[in-house]
C-alpha cells in the first residue's frame, strides 16, 4: 500500500483536534507537581532521619517503577477507592466502573511529577549558598519569608530549564494513557488508523505534530527564559 499524502493531511487535522488535552493535562499536573515537590524538597532538607526517609520512599518508588506499571496499578485500584467517596459526596450510588479514567490520568501525572520535581527542586535548593539562609535568619526573617523571598527565587532560576524538559516529557508520556482510554494525539492516530484502515499515514502525521509541537514550545520557552534572564540581570 503506497503512502497517500491526502490521507496524511486528513489524519493530521483529525489528530490536531486532540491537542488541547495533550497540552493541558501535562501543564496542570506539572504545576501541581512543582508546588507539591517544592514542599517535599524543603521538608527533606529541613528534616533529618525518620521524616526524610519517610518522604524519600514514595519519591524513590515513583522514580523507579515503570510509568506504565504505575498507570495500571492506579487504573485498577483507584476506582475502588474513589467510588465510595463519590457516593458519599453526591448521595447517589457510584460504581467503580463509572469512575472516569481521567481521574487516573490526573492523579498519576500529579504523583509522577511530584516525585521528579521534588528531586529537581531539592537539587536546585542545594545549589543556593547556605550562608544566604543564615544571613536572612540573622536579619530577622522567618524561615518562611527567607525561603519565599531569597532561597526559592534563586532555586527556581536554576530549575526553570528542567521544568520545560519535564513538560515535554509529560506530553510524550501521555501516549501511555491510550491503554486506559485517554485520547491524546497518539491515541487519536491509533483511532484514525482503525477507522480508515491506514497505518502509515496517521502515525507519520502524528510524528510531525509531535515534532512541530516541540519546535514551537521550545521557541516560546527560549523567548520566555531570555526575558527572565534579562529581568534577573536588571534586578542585579
Amino acid at each position: 500500500m503506497t503512502f497517500d499524502f491526502s490521507v496524511a493531511v486528513q489524519a493530521f487535522f483529525f489528530i490536531a483536534e486532540h491537542l488541547p488535552l495533550t497540552l493541558f493535562l501535562p501543564a496542570v499536573t506539572l504545576a501541581i507537581g512543582i508546588v507539591l515537590g517544592s514542599v517535599i524538597a524543603i521538608l527533606r532538607l529541613r528534616s533529618h532521619g525518620f521524616v526524610n526517609c519517610l518522604l524519600a520512599v514514595p519519591v524513590s518508588f515513583f522514580r523507579a517503577v515503570p510509568a506504565i506499571l504505575q498507570v495500571f496499578v492506579l487504573y485498577y485500584s483507584l476506582p475502588e477507592i474513589l467510588a465510595p467517596i463519590f457516593t458519599a459526596v453526591t448521595g447517589t450510588t457510584v460504581q467503580p466502573y463509572e469512575v472516569s479514567p481521567y481521574w487516573t490520568a490526573y492523579i498519576f501525572f500529579i504523583l509522577y511529577q511530584t516525585a521528579y520535581q521534588s528531586e529537581n527542586i531539592r537539587g536546585a535548593l542545594l545549589s543556593v549558598d547556605k550562608g544566604q539562609l543564615e544571613a536572612a535568619l540573622a536579619a530577622g526573617l522567618s524561615y518562611y519569608n527567607a525561603y519565599k523571598r531569597i532561597i526559592l527565587p534563586q532555586a527556581f532560576a536554576v530549575a526553570v530549564p528542567s521544568f520545560f524538559t519535564y513538560y515535554l516529557h509529560g506530553i510524550k508520556s501521555l501516549a501511555l494513557l491510550f491503554t486506559i482510554k485517554i485520547v491524546d494525539i497518539f491515541a487519536a492516530a491509533d483511532i484514525f488508523a482503525a477507522l480508515y484502515s491506514r497505518r502509515t499515514e496517521p502515525y507519520v502525521a502524528d510524528a510531525m505534530i509531535y515534532w512541530l509541537l516541540c519546535i514551537v514550545l521550545t521557541f516560546f520557552f527560549n523567548k520566555w527564559e531570555s526575558k527572565l534572564q534579562v529581568g534577573r540581570t536588571l534586578k542585579a
